[in-house]
């Protein structure tokens, strides 16, 4: 495909993309289908927002990260997430930290693999706090072609928690463009935790189209996506932006 190598080129693709396919916190995804990816001497700061426009009033949430590698295998990164539930003032929620081991690499195993650990502390007892493991996968192949796959396990604890497994699934399949950038699908697939896990519409599953890429030399990086509520219980419409400086 012979596009422009301008940034508003590709978010044109984006929109037409998006076009074509046809509520609670929670529910606000600033999420990521996250790569195994460590390397050695990074260190980056990140914007994510997250947009329900079909909500009245309208609902965002916001998270800022900063993160950092320990070595070639290892990094830590802090979380802090803010919510308007459209009422026209921000809430800090939860600090989240992570650590990351990516323990297969693509140069000697065929493809890259990790485990991501996380403490998320909630900020006030009307939202429980979490501890999670979370595994990565990712897989190269052809013309530039990618695939990610995670699967998320966690416990809550604190007040309002829940006694069973939290089970969530992500996927992400994208392909080159010009400049660098890349395009695709990717889905979400909260299935609630072991002791209920309900029927699919009781379930939160999500689908849509990104588009991503580098500029500023390298230096920054975003993604932009629109996922579509594929079960009930999911959010019609959830417009993400993730923005990414590196240092």
């Amino acid at each position: 495909m012979n596009l422009s190598g301008s940034i508003f080129a590709k978010i044109n693709l984006f929109l037409i993309i998006s076009l074509g396919f046809s509520n609670a916190l929670s529910a606000l995804n600033t999420s990521s289908v996250f790569s195994p990816d460590v390397k050695a001497g990074e260190r980056a700061w990140e914007l994510r927002s997250s947009y329900l426009p079909d909500e009245s009033p309208a609902e965002w949430a916001q998270r800022l990260h900063y993160q950092q590698a320990i070595n070639e295998a290892w990094r830590w990164r802090v979380i802090g997430l803010f919510y308007d539930p459209g009422q026209g003032g921000a809430e800090f929620q939860y600090a989240r930290l992570e650590a990351q081991w990516q323990f297969r690499e693509n140069e000697t195993a065929g493809w890259d693999s990790g485990i991501r650990y996380e403490l998320q502390i909630a900020e006030n007892d009307n939202t429980p706090s979490r501890g999670r493991v979370a595994w990565t996968g990712k897989w190269n192949w052809g013309e530039g072609w990618e695939a990610r796959a995670n699967l998320l396990l966690g416990l809550q604890f604190g007040e309002r928690s829940h006694d069973g497994v939290l089970v969530e699934h992500r996927l992400q399949f994208t392909g080159p463009l010009a400049g660098g950038w890349r395009w695709g699908l990717e889905s979400f697939h909260d299935f609630n935790d072991s002791r209920a896990f309900g029927a699919f519409d009781d379930q939160e599953h999500q689908l849509g189209p990104i588009l991503k890429g580098k500029f500023g030399g390298g230096q920054w990086s975003v993604a932009t996506s629109w996922l579509v509520g594929i079960s009930d219980n999911a959010d019609d419409h959830d417009f993400r932006i993730h923005l990414i400086r590196s240092l």
